[in-house]
């Protein structure tokens, strides 16, 4: 090996951001898509984001597409999901630094150390150290062949929109809920393009609190408004709110278009007539109904249940990360969060709230690279992933985790064997 490898798992916002930067600090750089780049955002590539591109984006990224002749968004613009992949991410990706790094359609299904099993090489053992053994990493092709490549550092930004949540009780899957097959959306439904014609004229189960439930009522409102709802009727779980609105807005939130959001959602749900709510409610079950429907039995705080039948579902209860992937490392996880254990504790003391509670997202600071070590030597998780279940994650933190990360590279670099000269002089930073 040669000593200055690195394989990105994830062609995201955060993946292609690292490689961008990797590669100008004199690292070969491999990054595995399993999808295209930019895949998970382009499964809600309808929906508005929040934040301005300035803060969806980095200085370097800026100045390296502006470099290139390419038009990119300004600083204050508010772009759709899919409109930063095809307007900043793609772009950065086409970059002559990344020609021939980027390998999409290719997915690990498998991290591992060359020579050391998961129990070897810890302190106790007086095994070797597992510094300076290569990762190996299995990597499905397209064609579903497999192949196992091998890399001096991994980092791992896959992010966790992939892996939803299950809709049952205390986060099981309901029962029935594996047979669901496609009756199930998981993800924002466009309703004004694919999704309209799988909703028309249905009863839908709508499940989750959070900004996405939020945004689609507030799409379902302007279509009522419109007169084009189609006929849909929609069954909502919900938390109890003790008298709140039903989704809080922040105090002087410095993002407009996540407080006209809850505006915007808040008033459709006080005044919609195609909404029935079931607050504090459980789904328990699904059942086929003699009719095609789905028959879900919902359990109530007070030990009450209702059956209801619907058409479809629409589960927005969040997302977590798949941890099976690096099983065979040595990865100390939160307990409550799944994120890697030193990030959370730091999340954890410095108080961050969700949003919608006693906080804000924007208020948090990176925590830097100490945070980010994990047991395994030359083994990071950045991004959303690196967050866990905590879904309080910003793009602008990640920049800097690929800033904390890559000085840490430096240093791994600095092992017996991994001479620093080996680097060419550093680029520009990452805001």
């Amino acid at each position: 090996m040669s000593g200055r490898s690195v394989a990105i798992v994830g062609g995201g916002p955060i993946g292609i951001e690292a490689a961008l930067e990797a590669r100008r600090r004199g690292f070969d750089v491999t990054v595995y898509e399993a999808d295209r780049v930019g895949g998970h955002l382009l499964r809600f590539g309808h929906v508005g984001l929040f934040t301005p591109f300035r803060m969806n984006s980095t200085e370097a990224g800026r100045e390296a597409l502006r470099a290139a002749g390419v038009l990119i968004p300004g600083d204050d613009d508010l772009l759709t999901a899919s409109e930063l992949v095809g307007r900043y991410l793609s772009p950065l990706a086409g970059l002559p630094e990344l020609r021939g790094s980027i390998r999409e359609g290719e997915r690990v299904t498998h991290l591992g150390r060359e020579g050391f099993s998961k129990p070897r090489g810890i302190a106790s053992t007086g095994d070797r150290g597992r510094e300076g053994a290569p990762f190996l990493i299995r990597v499905e092709t397209p064609d579903r062949l497999a192949r196992l490549d091998r890399a001096d550092f991994v980092i791992d930004a896959s992010g966790v929109y992939a892996n939803p949540n299950a809709t049952g009780p205390g986060g099981l899957p309901a029962l029935g809920e594996d047979r669901l097959g496609d009756r199930i959306d998981r993800w924002i439904p466009a309703m004004r393009g694919e999704a309209k014609d799988r909703y028309r004229d249905k009863t839908i189960l709508l499940i989750g609190d959070g900004h996405s439930a939020a945004t689609f009522l507030a799409e379902m409102g302007a279509l009522a408004r419109e007169g084009r709802t189609g006929g849909i009727q929609v069954h909502w779980v919900l938390p109890e709110r003790n008298g709140e609105e039903f989704f809080p807005a922040i105090e002087d939130d410095p993002l407009p278009a996540r407080r006209d959001l809850a505006a915007s959602a808040n008033s459709v749900v006080r005044s919609a007539a195609w909404i029935t709510r079931h607050p504090g409610a459980i789904v328990d079950s699904y059942d086929d109904t003699w009719g095609g429907r789905l028959r879900v039995r919902l359990r109530y705080p007070a030990g009450e249940e209702r059956r209801i039948e619907v058409d479809r579902v629409l589960a927005l209860v969040g997302y977590r990360p798949d941890t099976a992937i690096y099983r065979e490392l040595q990865v100390h996880l939160c307990y409550a969060s799944e994120g890697p254990m030193s990030l959370a504790a730091a999340v954890l003391s410095a108080g961050l709230k969700a949003p919608g509670q006693a906080g804000d997202c924007l208020s948090q600071v990176a925590h830097g690279p100490e945070s980010l070590r994990t047991p395994e030597p030359g083994f990071f998780i950045l991004g959303a992933k690196s967050y866990g279940r905590n879904p309080a994650f910003l793009l602008t933190i990640g920049h800097r985790q690929i800033m904390d990360a890559l000085s840490l590279l430096g240093a791994e670099q600095a092992l017996p064997g991994r001479p620093l000269s080996r680097l060419r002089p550093q680029g520009r930073g990452v805001q």
